[in-house]
């Protein structure tokens, strides 16, 4: 089966979208991975890659101002029809490198949270220093990203991943951009299988709602409390935070 990559023109198409969609009925696992992140978020935060909003609404109940980023139309226009009547909350809607610098840092972000956009910047050293440079000093970056450099397959291109990351590469990307790694590790070990099985054996091309609905009503209710508790040695994903130094 023919897959369309994606990783040059992703801003322009409605896939993006579409498959946010999709991930947000994720709901147990979306809370997983915000309450794993939740201790390091501050209260004046940096949102790049917002996408539809779902983590922009979470962000807003524990930060006094979120500032969205977002260049794909179709994203766009979702995230605003979600976040019209949430004060807190403002939007960017462009690539972040055409944000105006200056603007960016008089709002003396505290955190930047990136997550499962990282992936789709070709340079992506140089967005993680962009992001060094949109925080106070001691500010946080928080970075959540797919892991396994061999789980990527088709529906990776299909996202517009450049890349899957292990911890050795993501560590060297926050050291190359002058972040010191204060936390790294794997998360949702049992998705990993879905993945690699999807991307090796049935090659699909896009997330099957009913894979993800299956992944909520079977596996998280056992599987995330338990993560908690025991950092799982392998992952689909990586988190990670880093300093401004």
């Amino acid at each position: 089966m023919e897959h369309t990559d994606r990783r040059f023109n992703q801003t322009t198409d409605r896939y993006a979208a579409d498959d946010l969609e999709t991930i947000r009925e994720a709901r147990r696992y979306g809370e997983h991975v915000f309450a794993l992140f939740r201790p390091y978020i501050g209260r004046r935060v940096l949102e790049v890659g917002c996408g539809i909003g779902t983590m922009s609404a979470k962000l807003t109940e524990v930060a006094d101002r979120v500032v969205g980023v977002e260049p794909n139309l179709a994203c766009i226009e979702r995230v605003e029809q979600a976040m019209r009547h949430q004060p807190k909350f403002s939007l960017r809607p462009c690539h972040l490198e055409e944000c105006d610098p200056l603007e960016l840092s008089s709002n003396r972000f505290d955190t930047v949270y990136c997550v499962n956009v990282l992936e789709h910047i070709e340079q992506d050293v140089e967005a993680l220093t962009m992001f060094r440079d949109a925080i106070v000093p001691k500010g946080r970056v928080l970075i959540f990203v797919p892991a396994i450099n061999a789980a990527y397959g088709p529906l990776d291109a299909e996202l517009g991943h450049h890349r899957r990351y292990s911890k050795r590469s993501l560590a060297k990307a926050f050291t190359d951009a002058g972040l010191e790694l204060t936390m790294i590790r794997y998360t949702n070990p049992i998705g990993l299988i879905g993945w690699m099985y999807n991307s090796h054996v049935t090659k699909v091309r896009v997330h099957s709602v009913e894979q993800v609905k299956l992944f909520e009503r079977l596996v998280a209710p056992w599987a995330l409390p338990l993560e908690r508790l025991i950092t799982p040695p392998i992952g689909l994903s990586l988190m990670a935070v880093g300093t401004r130094r």
